[in-house]
């Protein structure tokens, strides 16, 4: 039987005592309660932040939507796949996405319309995580979350975090480690070209102080019609990018308002 958040709230309790101290509501967060009753279901896209971000995001994620009046919804997640092929790990995934590493569109489609669920979360930018400073907002992994809203005729949920930076540390890639960039695969290569940077795993700096929390609803901006043309995936693209752009600007709203130093 697939869980609720609320019976995911001890765990996400536990974690964030201990990786933050406070949460702190930022712009939207005033309207979750009024978007959670008025939507059933939801896709849920998060910033990921460093490697070691989500972790705290996803604790707050689960603490915000039980304490807004969404604790009886059933979320599954979509995540890397690489987490699922790791013995021991597997079965951790799956048992807090309540997914396996090969649900596809039509699967999460399938289970956004027709099973138990209510709610979708995926981090977009993926690996892609490991070429930033845990602030910008690096390129999606995939748009294809704006095919998913469209054909589940459900709205996405943004919802931002920032401090979660804290949890990385961003290294500048010499110019002599370019053998060892090119040894990567094509798209995590682009990616360290464009940023110049890598973030590593930081874990010294102690708890996270003030966790920032905000979040926009989105309407689909396509229609279904528009999934069948030639162009359909240069629309399905261009939506994806302007979705990573209003998250963008939601994380550097957090980062004004939310003093972390």
């Amino acid at each position: 039987m697939p869980r609720c958040y609320n019976d995911f709230l001890p765990a996400a309790d536990r974690l964030a005592r201990l990786l933050y101290r406070e949460e702190v509501y930022g712009p939207g967060m005033e309207t979750l309660p009024a978007i959670l009753e008025k939507h059933p279901k939801l896709l849920v896209i998060m910033n990921h932040g460093p490697m070691l971000g989500p972790a705290p995001a996803l604790a707050a994620l689960v603490r915000v939507m039980a304490h807004n009046g969404g604790g009886q919804r059933v979320p599954f997640g979509v995540a890397w796949r690489g987490f699922y092929q790791v013995p021991g790990l597997s079965q951790l995934a799956s048992r807090f996405t309540q997914a396996s590493g090969d649900l596809g569109v039509d699967e999460v489609v399938e289970r956004l319309t027709s099973g138990p669920f209510n709610d979708c979360g995926l981090m977009p930018e993926g690996e892609l995580c490991n070429a930033g400073n845990g602030v910008d907002v690096q390129p999606f992994r995939s748009h294809r979350f704006v095919e998913v809203a469209v054909r589940a005729g459900i709205p996405i949920l943004l919802l931002a975090h920032t401090g979660t930076e804290r949890l990385g540390q961003p290294v500048h890639v010499p110019s002599a480690a370019g053998a060892l960039v090119g040894r990567l695969p094509e798209h995590m290569r682009r990616a360290i070209s464009q940023s110049g940077v890598v973030s590593v795993p930081w874990l010294i700096g102690g708890r996270i102080p003030r966790l920032g929390l905000s979040c926009e609803l989105l309407e689909p901006e396509l229609g279904f019609e528009e999934l069948t043309s030639k162009e359909s995936a240069q629309r399905v693209s261009a939506a994806g990018r302007r979705v990573r752009a209003r998250l963008q600007r939601l994380v550097n709203q957090l980062v004004l308002e939310v003093d972390n130093d």
